[in-house]
């Protein structure tokens, strides 16, 4: 059969070829789907699973979730300034504020560190007095502090936040502070000698010791 087929074939061109083909398979075709209607089966896929997962159980002794009423939220009402105790109602004075009107020796420190930290020269300089004593006979007060200036600028930067930090009343309008500020690992002990001037608190004088 296989002999016969070839001969009649091979005469054939290759359009004939493929008509013969054609014709060959669409009775084979045409018996596979029997001329019934395909039926497609739905696939189960992993988001339908939960159909068929049962209802949470409500534990014993608690009532069944009504769902037919909307949840009704409690109104709330303001707490009284007496209530507060998780916040502040003000910032500590220490925290720093506008450098040239700090109003406690805790907040001029705490504005001389950040502000050194920022390398804000001109902050840093604005809270020494005008009667600033230079800790060296060698330079005088205005010399030392245009060091202090070009230092902040171009030197180390230290932490924003100083360690230890005592203050100590020395009169009415006089306050000694020390504290421990840090530059990376360097740690150096300083004292800070603050007086009253116009209402804020100024920079006197200061001392710087190494700590051991």
């Amino acid at each position: 059969m296989n002999k016969t087929f070839s001969r009649l074939v091979s005469p054939l061109t290759a359009t004939g070829r493929l008509a013969l083909g054609c014709s060959l398979l669409l009775p084979l075709l045409a018996a596979c789907g029997g001329g019934a209607e395909q039926v497609c089966t739905e696939r189960r896929e992993p988001y339908q699973v939960s159909r068929d997962n049962p209802l949470l159980r409500v534990p014993d002794g608690m009532s069944q979730p009504n769902r037919s009423e909307a949840l009704a939220i409690p109104e709330t009402k303001p707490a009284g300034r007496a209530a507060s105790t998780s916040c502040l109602d003000e910032p500590p004075s220490y925290f720093r504020a506008s450098g040239a009107n700090a109003r406690s020796p805790e907040e001029v420190v705490a504005s001389w560190a950040q502000a050194w930290a920022n390398r804000e020269a001109d902050a840093v300089v604005a809270l020494y007095s005008s009667a600033f004593t230079a800790p060296t006979d060698s330079a005088g007060s205005a010399a030392w502090l245009e060091q202090r200036r070009e230092q902040v600028a171009t030197g180390p930067v230290p932490d924003s936040v100083v360690e230890a930090l005592r203050v100590e009343p020395e009169g009415s309008d006089r306050r000694i502070v020390t504290f421990v500020q840090k530059f990376g690992t360097n740690s150096l002990r300083k004292e800070l000698t603050l007086v009253r001037e116009s209402g804020s608190w100024r920079i006197v004088a200061e001392k710087v010791a190494e700590v051991k």
